[in-house]
């Protein structure tokens, strides 16, 4: 049974479009399925019913409703927020003007110059080398569309985009095998598909190659040569996308074509586009097949009864009406923050100063957003690890469940390393967590740093709070100085210190979102103690004193600790003295 419902993939949902209705299906921050339905015009316009022309119209059409959809999935999703107040509408259009620039450029410009490179390059004569021309830029031509589609798939969120595509088809092509729509059905279907608009692009392509072959020998045999000079290689692009329409026609008729029928001489077509397909599609989760249902079984029932109503997203809100909410309790206030706008400006990743901004407008998408961190707090979550933003230093520094909440304190710390340190040194950031230590000493003094920890998910966010902040520096995957190589005029070091006998006393929000993953403890941070003494270690930071060439000056506290681990694996015959509450290493002889 075949079916003329066909459909998008956007993020986190599905379209699907039928005869007289279109249905967007989102899976929202909480996990349910939103679903938003849209009826066309019960007439359709002449120029939709005519051959070759309906084609171009409808990539017009579908360009323009591809480019909304996507934006109403990202407000259900919370994606983004427009801090200016401007129309996204508008930003939209300019993104999608830009795209079809690039796409000129990638699938016309870029085959173009290949071939006029090559032709001079080779030194050859395009008007009597009229088929090469023509072969040298279609092969460049599907080596582009095959390197972008490779390229872009390789991405995670567009990796969840083709996932969704395969819920997709695998939908449609559950119903078209007259199976009844439940998840284990689709899940057993194909993710290919014959109407599929991966196929329409191949077709596109082959065909501009195709056309472009024909009346390139068209016109070496006319003796129009304009077009095949290198200087004119303008020329040359403009007659290729004044062909795109004639093309995108024709491609059109061809893709509805091919999907009715199984003739044999039309296989390879449908071939070629299945294994382009690959590319665009992924296997779906179970959950990615129920969006897809929920939207294919909206437009059935929309198409099967004109009076069932449209359904429709929540409209945006104002930035008062969003505070309004927080006020009234929707975050408990066991965040601990008594600062309502700093809140909401950490919820929609926004400057504080934006949200006196009467044109901002809060898709609904972030009161869903807002009640799922509301569910976190309340469960004991740090509100830090909820906004996953920190301040420290007068800067902000991103943070998870991987790295330790930057604490107040540790600003000593930074205080200490920095009459420590001088411009030029190298500095060791050891258990750097997020890296807040050593990205607040190259803030303020120009040094180079390592950061180095046994966590790799840390090096991660270290990585990003470095870049976010432009300082540049080496990431060290290492248990304490195991991987560290080289020599340091400094280390700064802001180990967990809790003591193995407090950590049941901690609460809940210390004790069970401490960045276990960080330290591997068998049993609160036990794991990690041995490593740096019974008692725990605290944040220290010492030098190498050059003047005397053999002295280690140190800030902080936990001297003992910190004695024997710089012993055990950096220095010997360590001792030490605590004169005016700064710490003195002495060494008698380098180890690294």
């Amino acid at each position: 049974m075949k079916t003329n419902i066909g459909g998008q993939a956007v993020i986190e949902g599905v379209m699907m479009r039928g005869a007289s209705s279109m249905a967007l299906s989102v899976r929202d921050e909480l996990g349910n399925i939103r679903t938003e339905t849209t009826r066309f015009p019960a007439k359709k316009p002449w120029y939709r019913k005519v051959p070759f022309l309906r084609g171009i119209v409808n990539l017009v059409i579908s360009m323009v409703q591809g480019t909304k959809i996507i934006g109403k999935s990202a407000e259900v999703m919370a994606e983004e927020v427009d801090p200016d107040g401007d129309s996204m509408g508008l930003v939209m259009t300019i993104s999608t003007m830009l795209g079809i620039v690039l796409a000129l450029g990638l699938f016309v410009g870029l085959p173009t110059a290949i071939s006029a490179g090559i032709f001079a390059l080779f030194k050859l004569d395009a008007t009597t080398h009229v088929w090469l021309k023509s072969l040298i830029e279609g092969v460049a031509k599907m080596l582009v569309l095959v390197c972008y589609m490779s390229a872009i798939s390789a991405m995670k969120e567009i990796r969840r985009v083709f996932m969704y595509h395969g819920a997709e088809h695998k939908t449609i092509a559950c119903y078209e095998s007259e199976l009844p729509l439940t998840v284990e059905n689709v899940q057993k279907c194909s993710r290919y598909h014959d109407r599929c608009g991966t196929s329409f692009i191949v077709f596109v392509v082959v065909l501009s190659i195709v056309l472009m072959m024909v009346l390139d020998v068209v016109l070496a045999a006319c003796g129009v040569t304009m077009f095949f000079e290198s200087s004119n290689w303008w020329l040359r692009m403009l007659l290729k996308i004044a062909l795109l329409p004639v093309t995108a026609g024709i491609s059109y008729e061809v893709l509805m074509g091919l999907a009715k029928t199984n003739f044999v001489l039309f296989r390879p077509l449908k071939w070629l586009g299945k294994q382009f397909q690959r590319l665009t599609t992924r296997e779906p989760s179970d959950d990615m097949c129920e969006v897809a249902i929920a939207s294919f079984n909206a437009v059935l029932q929309m198409d099967a009864d004109q009076t069932i109503p449209e359904a429709r997203f929540p409209e945006p809100m104002t930035v008062d009406e969003f505070k309004k909410q927080v006020a009234a309790g929707v975050l408990p206030q066991a965040t601990g923050v008594s600062d309502i706008d700093w809140l909401t400006a950490a919820v929609l990743n926004i400057k504080t100063e934006q949200l006196a901004n009467p044109k901002l407008k809060v898709p609904f998408g972030w009161t869903l957003r807002l009640a799922h961190m509301a569910n976190r707090i309340a469960d004991g979550e740090p509100w830090q690890y909820v906004v996953s933003r920190e301040q420290f230093g007068g800067r902000d520094f991103y943070v998870d469940k991987d790295v330790l909440i930057p604490r107040p304190e540790t600003e000593l710390v930074v205080e200490q390393a920095t009459k420590l340190i001088h411009d030029g040194d190298k500095v060791l950031d050891l258990c750097c967590g997020s890296g807040i230590v050593g990205v607040t000493v190259a803030s303020d003094r120009k040094v180079n740093v390592t950061f180095a920890d046994v966590s790799k998910k840390a090096i991660r966010i270290a990585k990003f709070n470095a870049k976010n902040n432009k300082i540049k520096g080496k990431f060290v995957v290492s248990n304490m100085f195991a991987a560290v190589k080289g020599k340091y005029n400094a280390i700064v070091c802001n180990p967990p210190y809790i003591e193995t006998a407090t950590i049941d006393t901690l609460d809940s929000s210390v004790k069970d979102y401490g960045a276990a993953p960080c330290f591997g403890r068998r049993s609160g941070w036990a794991g990690f103690l041995p490593h740096v003494g019974s008692r725990g270690a605290q944040a220290f930071a010492f030098k190498w004193r050059v003047g005397d060439g053999n002295r280690l000056q140190s800030g902080g506290n936990g001297a003992a600790d910190v004695c024997r681990q710089v012993r055990r694996n950096a220095y010997q015959r360590l001792q030490s003295q605590r004169p005016n509450r700064c710490m003195q290493i002495e060494v008698k002889r380098e180890k690294i």
